[in-house]
């Protein structure tokens, strides 16, 4: 669940971005998410490869995921945590995704995030992702 309180300036307009976002990824609506990205967005995620620079790398990314799965994708945010001065901002969260494969099976993770913000011409967007999986390492 997404922590709530009230917001003002900046703070409102980024938690509205973050619940779009939410939605977007939910019912897999690339291009309703890619419109909360700046053009030159650096992401690294779970999924291979390492690192996706601007709209069109991580306009593969999503298509990549979405097309396999079947459905609506379970996206669960807890801890969201949200800070900003000025221009920039950034936000944390751990999230529970699952979703169901194409072959009929559950896939899912708990995966980390943050997400960078700055505000340019008048309108916050995302400039830089971050999304990892916890692991353990062999002793």
């Amino acid at each position: 669940m997404v922590e709530t309180y009230p917001a003002h300036g900046g703070e409102a307009a980024i938690r509205a971005i973050h619940a779009a976002w939410l939605d977007a990824v939910r019912n897999k609506k690339v291009g309703t998410l890619l419109e909360h990205y700046d053009p030159d967005v650096v992401v690294f995620d779970v999924m291979p490869p390492t690192e996706h620079r601007g709209h069109e790398a991580y306009r593969r990314l999503l298509e990549g995921w979405f097309g396999q799965t079947a459905g609506p994708i379970h996206f669960e945010v807890t801890q969201w945590h949200l800070m900003h001065a000025g221009d920039l901002a950034f936000s944390h969260s751990v999230n529970i995704v699952r979703n169901t494969g194409l072959d009929g099976q559950t896939h899912g993770a708990t995966v980390r995030a943050t997400v960078g913000y700055r505000k340019t011409q008048g309108r916050w967007r995302v400039v830089h992702e971050h999304a990892s999986v916890p692991m353990k390492l062999a002793p």
